[in-house]
C-alpha cells in the first residue's frame, strides 16, 4: 500500500502542477489579451477633400480586386488542421514563393496591361489574411512586402487587425504560436477617412483569447458631381466574416452591416464573407462538410435596392481537409461584393488560379458610380 500511496501522491503532484500551469497560462493570456476598440480611425481629420487631390466623379468606372491570400501559407499543397487536415503551415520556401507570386499578381493589377487591349488599373485592392510577424508565415511582414510593391504604382495602404495573440496553443503537436493578421486595403484614390469597425459578438472565454476578433475596414473616398459641384462619399468596405460558428455570429455581423450601410447610397462591401451570397446554391458537399459550412445569406437580410455581385461559374474557395485536387476537392463561392443603390455593377469575374498560392481565388469586379 505504501508504494501505491507514493505513486498516488506523485500523480497528484503532477496533475496539480499541470492544472496550475494551464491556469497560469490562461491567466497570462487573459492579462495580455488584445482588446480592440469598437471604432478606430486610421485616417481622419487631417485630410480634407480639397487636399485629397483628384477626385472620383459620378459616372466614373471603378475596378476592385479582392483576395483572401491565406497568409501565403495555404496553397494547393496544404491541408489545414481547422478544416479537418493535419497541418498548421507549409514550408518556409513555399510560403515565400506564394508571397512572391501574390505580389507579382497584385503589381500587375496595379498597372495597366500592355498590348493592344489595355486593362485599367485596379482602383482598390482588398486583401484578407495578411500576416505580420506571425509564426505560421515564418514572421514575414506580408503587409509591408505588398505595400512596397504597390507604392511604386501610387497606392496607399492601410490594415485593420482582426487577429492578434501572443501564443495560440493549437494544434498541440505544432502550435500556431504568435499571430498578427488582418485585412488590408490599398487605394490609388486618397481617402478622407479610413475606419476600422469591430464586428459585434465573439467567442466565449477562454476561446476568445486565442481566436479572431473580426472587423470591417472602411475607406471613405470623395465623389464629386461635375454638374452641381456636390461632393458625396463612396464607402469601400473590406470584410472578412466569421467562419467557424453555427451562424449566430455571422447573423450578428450581417445585422451590424445592415445598420452601417443604411442610408448610404455609394457603397461597395467586398471580401471573404464565409457565407453564400443570396441567390447562390452551393453543392451538397459544401454545406454538409463537418468542419466548415457557408452560412446562406437570406436576400431579406439586406435592402432590396442593394445588389449581390458574384461569379457563379468559378469557385472562390476550396476546402482545406486535403491538398487541392482539381475536380475532387470541395469548392464553393464565399468571396463576393454587395453594392449600394447608386453603384451599378457592370462585371465580375473570379480568376481561376487553381488555388496555387492561396485557398481562395481572387475576384475582380467593376462598377459605375451613378
Amino acid at each position: 500500500m505504501g508504494v501505491w500511496r507514493r505513486v498516488g501522491r506523485i500523480g497528484g503532484f503532477v496533475l496539480g502542477g499541470a492544472v496550475c500551469g494551464v491556469v497560469g497560462f490562461v491567466g497570462v493570456m487573459w492579462m495580455r489579451e488584445w482588446r480592440p476598440q469598437r471604432v478606430e480611425r486610421l485616417v481622419g481629420g487631417a485630410v480634407t477633400v480639397e487636399e485629397g487631390g483628384s477626385l472620383l466623379h459620378r459616372g466614373d468606372t471603378i475596378r476592385l480586386v479582392s483576395w483572401n491570400i491565406g497568409y501565403a501559407g495555404l496553397g494547393d499543397d496544404m491541408d489545414f488542421f481547422y478544416d479537418g487536415g493535419t497541418r498548421m503551415r507549409t514550408s518556409r520556401e513555399r510560403t515565400e514563393r506564394n508571397l512572391r507570386r501574390i505580389v507579382d499578381f497584385l503589381s500587375g493589377e496595379a498597372a495597366s496591361a500592355g498590348g493592344g487591349k489595355r486593362k485599367p488599373a485596379a482602383d482598390f485592392i482588398l486583401l484578407q489574411e495578411v500576416d505580420v510577424d506571425s509564426r505560421r508565415s515564418y514572421r514575414l511582414n506580408e503587409f509591408d512586402s505588398i505595400r512596397r510593391a504597390l507604392a511604386a504604382a501610387g497606392y496607399d495602404g492601410w490594415r485593420g487587425l482582426n487577429y492578434r495573440c501572443d501564443f495560440v496553443p493549437i494544434p498541440l503537436r505544432e502550435p500556431m504560436g504568435r499571430v498578427e493578421s488582418g485585412v488590408a486595403t490599398f487605394s490609388r484614390w486618397r481617402p478622407v477617412q479610413v475606419v476600422r469597425y469591430a464586428y459585434p459578438g465573439g467567442f466565449s472565454f477562454p476561446v476568445r483569447l486565442f481566436n479572431l476578433k473580426r472587423c470591417l475596414l472602411s475607406t471613405w473616398i470623395p465623389v464629386r458631381d461635375l454638374e452641381t459641384g456636390h461632393i458625396d462619399t463612396l464607402f469601400i468596405n473590406n470584410t472578412h466574416n466569421t467562419a467557424y460558428d453555427t451562424g449566430g455570429m455571422r447573423n450578428g455581423e450581417f445585422a451590424f452591416l445592415r445598420g452601417l450601410l443604411a442610408g448610404r447610397r455609394y457603397t461597395v462591401t467586398m471580401g471573404d464573407w464565409n457565407s453564400s451570397p443570396a441567390g447562390y446554391c452551393p453543392a451538397r458537399e459544401a454545406v454538409e462538410d463537418p468542419y466548415f459550412s457557408p452560412w446562406p445569406i437570406d436576400r431579406a437580410d439586406f435592402p432590396s435596392e442593394m445588389t449581390f455581385v458574384y461569379d457563379p461559374e468559378t469557385p472562390s474557395v476550396r476546402y482545406g481537409y486535403e491538398p487541392y485536387r482539381a475536380g475532387k476537392t470541395t469548392t464553393t463561392v464565399v468571396d463576393f461584393a454587395l453594392c449600394g443603390p447608386n453603384v451599378e455593377p457592370i462585371g465580375v469575374e473570379t480568376l481561376d488560379f487553381g488555388f496555387k498560392n492561396s485557398d481562395h481565388n481572387p475576384v475582380v469586379a467593376t462598377f459605375v458610380i451613378r
